[in-house]
């Protein structure tokens, strides 16, 4: 009792806090001209990977919902993790650009004592830029990590730990239908991120009572035996579980949310999550902190974890198998909603053709040394900086590819130059409900 009341008192001077900063920021950020000031909602599906939506031609019915929108376009995440990659959600930059990131390239290990640094004070998001042209914001997630970089960006910030989706989007949905347009609304989803919670409906079986499932298990050493078989499958299972979950709570949803008709839907993901695929590879190449490889995400820069899928109501986008970025999804919106000047960012709207079969950068290691990719068609480079150090793969079969001209040639986008903003601080008890989901004390 005491302590759910010291949590209590703790989360409402974090949301005075947010205020006073969300005041200060955006009495100060200049107005974009919009032609029409549609509503927009952002729904960012924590660990969701690629693959695993059945629009790519999965072998489970995981995403029937998501599938009927107008439009779908894979995508490589700007980061690993969400630390560093909800900002580039929001701001349309790469980390090295947004400063939502480690200030060297140096090993990490996600110390909870010592975190990234925050979004640049002269970078505004897609927000505040909304905000300053009259709309209302509001942000929940039930994934921490991804409130701590955007604090005071947002009217209103709400974190949820570990709630399930139709918590969280039972919030927005409240929060959305108590107010008159315009408004932008971010949800962050956390059910595929450990700890895993099993829902009630089971689709596609019955899963495996199987010790640990909730948690990664089998992160480091020998994984050829029959229990690792098993719980790789019932992992798989629960996995795939979860995002038909996930697909049948955002249609509720959508069946009760005022205005949706005059809304514009982006549904995303930060990272996505690996399966064991590139054990041996990591084992290899990489170094993580914790001893950990081939699970999970944050430590590689691997196909698994970097391809993520981009889903919007808007129609005519052109239709492409080529991977766009997540850095993608702002220019999208303000292009949609006229947005006049033009701003400048890294990304590119999806409605401009002429920007497809460009290579995408993905960066920001939470462990080991840092690591920056390259995406060009099926070419994949992962560079090492502090040891000047890279690999190619074929970004498909995950085939090395050994070819000097062209990692020479892919070499020439890694960027030179990095910023960084300002410190970050958690409390403790923040740094608690981070280390519940995996994060190291």
């Amino acid at each position: 009792m005491i302590k759910e009341f010291a949590r209590s008192g703790l989360d409402r001077f974090r949301r005075l806090k947010n205020r006073i900063a969300y005041a200060s920021r955006t009495s100060n950020v200049p107005a974009p001209t919009l032609d029409e000031k549609q509503n927009v909602l952002v729904i960012t599906v924590d660990c969701l990977r690629n693959d695993r939506v059945s629009q790519t031609g999965y072998q489970r019915d995981t995403t029937p919902f998501i599938d009927s929108l107008a439009s779908f376009t894979p995508a490589v995440a700007a980061a690993p993790w969400t630390f560093s990659s909800v900002p580039s959600i929001l701001t349309g930059l790469h980390p090295h650009n947004h400063g939502a990131a480690y200030a060297d390239d140096s090993s990490r290990n996600q110390d909870l004592t010592n975190p990234p640094n925050g979004i640049r004070e002269d970078v505004d998001t897609l927000a505040e830029l909304l905000a300053s042209s009259g709309y209302k914001t509001k942000f929940i997630t039930a994934i921490g990590t991804a409130a701590v970089p955007i604090e005071g960006r947002f009217k209103s910030v709400e974190r949820c730990h570990d709630a399930n989706a139709e918590t969280v989007l039972s919030k927005i949905k409240d929060w959305w239908n108590g107010r008159s347009d315009p408004k932008f609304g971010y949800a962050q989803l956390g059910d595929l991120h450990e700890p895993l919670h099993e829902p009630e409906t089971t689709p596609f079986g019955r899963i495996p009572d199987i010790d640990g499932i909730d948690r990664w298990r089998f992160t480091s050493g020998d994984i050829q035996s029959q229990e690792f078989e098993q719980y790789r499958s019932a992992r798989g299972l629960l996995y795939d579980t979860l995002v038909r979950y996930i697909d049948e709570q955002i249609e509720s949803v959508f069946d009760e949310l005022k205005e949706l008709d005059d809304t514009l839907v982006i549904i995303t993901s930060d990272h996505g999550e690996e399966f064991w695929e590139y054990k041996e590879f990591e084992e290899e190449n990489f170094e993580d902190s914790r001893g950990l490889s081939g699970v999970g995400h944050g430590h590689a820069l691997v196909p698994p974890v970097v391809e993520v899928p981009i889903a919007t109501n808007i129609d005519g986008l052109p239709s492409t198998e080529s991977r766009r970025s997540t850095t993608d999804i702002v220019p999208t919106i303000l292009h949609e909603l006229g947005a006049d000047p033009p701003i400048t960012f890294d990304g590119n709207p999806l409605q401009d053709a002429s920007h497809e079969d460009k290579p995408v950068l993905s960066q920001e290691i939470a462990y080991g040394p840092n690591q920056i990719s390259v995406t060009d068609g099926d070419d994949h480079l992962i560079y090492v900086p502090v040891d000047d150090r890279s690999m190619l793969l074929d970004f498909e079969t995950g085939d090395s590819i050994v070819d000097p001209d062209l990692e020479a040639r892919l070499l020439e986008h890694v960027p030179q130059e990095r910023v960084t903003g300002s410190d970050v601080n958690l409390s403790e008890d923040v740094q608690a409900r981070l280390s519940d989901l995996g994060y190291a004390e």
